[in-house]
């Protein structure tokens, strides 16, 4: 719990040791906002006879603070932060041109997403829909909360333009992205400390970069965004169509053997459940599904077969290539060995060495 709450206290307290010039500390009603001059990172105009507003940076920041039937701003445009406290009592709806990502601090807040009611909690991750008609209950909010504004256009790039990614990552990443247009919004609910603290520690970089505007912190903040949405693919729950759930589980699959092949030495049941999020019986029941074999079973056969690769193609000792495969008993693995391939691994060396001087005797 301890560092949970450091890393939001961090980004809590950053925010109130941001210094706010007296002229910046303003208080006006939304039409009031609309008719002055002042640069929010954001314009709103009337389109289709709704409101619709449209971002001047790729990516834009601010904190929201419901309170009491309030709601206070802190917007960071240019190097200028600009507190705004809203005198209204409702909020107007509006759709726009980027997608809006959301991190509850504290509290709960309520939005009105195309006639729906959603309700987002403490620690929960909300991306809104850019068309999406919406708006916040100033009434029935109480929460502080992160609002990051993202261009379609970055969020597509940096989230599907980055190539090396697992077939999980590129599909996780795909089927984010398709469901955040399809849908008005997502909502990502947290599953544990760590990935808490994690994500906390993602958003806390993004929002100094996008607070600070140093040169390449557009960059930067592509970069964290990435590891944000990957983390929220890998931790926090998500559904998916049954069609995708069979897609899914192949994804794991190939994800998983390719991991257990990386870290054959030192694989563990407790470094998949540490990287893919899942309990232990997720991944009995996934390798039986898709081999017949336990997950002891399967590490032994990918182990083996490692083994059998590394006799045929190099000049190691039988000892080296028993620890490069994660085996220190010889007894152990002569066994597994014989009784997957009938044959010592003294015997299954020579005896590959003798059939490739008959191949080239043949030739």
């Amino acid at each position: 719990m301890g560092s949970e709450r450091s890393n939001k206290m961090m980004l809590v307290d950053e925010l109130y040791r941001i210094p706010v010039a007296p002229e910046h500390h303003l208080k006006m009603t939304y039409a009031e906002l609309n008719a002055c001059d002042l640069d929010f990172d954001f314009t709103s105009v009337i389109r289709n006879g709704r409101d619709f507003h449209q971002i001047k940076r790729d990516i834009c920041l601010s904190y929201q603070k419901f309170h009491n039937g309030h709601l206070t701003n802190l917007f960071f445009s240019h190097l200028t932060p600009i507190h705004l406290e809203l005198d209204d009592a409702e909020l107007v709806s509006y759709y726009s041109d980027y997608i809006e990502l959301r991190y509850i601090l504290f509290g709960q807040l309520e939005v009105e997403i195309e006639g729906e009611i959603a309700h987002f909690a403490e620690n929960e991750i909300c991306f809104i829909n850019s068309m999406a008609y919406h708006r916040e209950s100033i009434k029935n909010s109480e929460c502080l909360l992160i609002n990051i504004s993202i261009a379609r256009d970055v969020l597509g790039e940096a989230f599907l333009g980055n190539v090396s990614i697992t077939p999980l990552q590129q599909f996780l990443r795909k089927n984010i992205m398709k469901y955040s247009d399809l849908q008005h919004y997502l909502k990502f609910t947290p599953e544990g400390k760590e990935k808490i603290e994690l994500i906390q520690n993602y958003l806390f970089h993004i929002t100094a970069e996008a607070r600070s505007k140093q040169p390449g912190y557009l960059e930067i903040c592509r970069g964290y965004i990435i590891r944000l949405m990957d983390e929220l693919a890998f931790g926090y729950r998500y559904n998916f169509s049954p069609q995708e759930s069979v897609l899914y589980a192949e994804k794991m699959f190939e994800s998983v053997t390719e991991y257990m092949k990386n870290n054959l030495s030192s694989i563990r049941m407790e470094s998949l459940t540490q990287n893919f999020h899942f309990q232990p019986n997720y991944f009995n029941n996934l390798i039986k599904k898709h081999t017949g074999m336990t997950y002891s079973q399967y590490l032994i056969y990918l182990r083996i077969e490692r083994s059998k690769l590394l006799l045929e193609s190099s000049s190691l000792s039988i000892e080296e290539i028993m620890w490069m495969i994660g085996y220190h008993n010889k007894g152990f693995f002569y066994r597994k060995f014989i009784e997957s391939t009938g044959m010592s691994p003294f015997r299954y060396r020579t005896r590959k060495k003798d059939l490739d001087q008959d191949k080239s005797k043949q030739r």
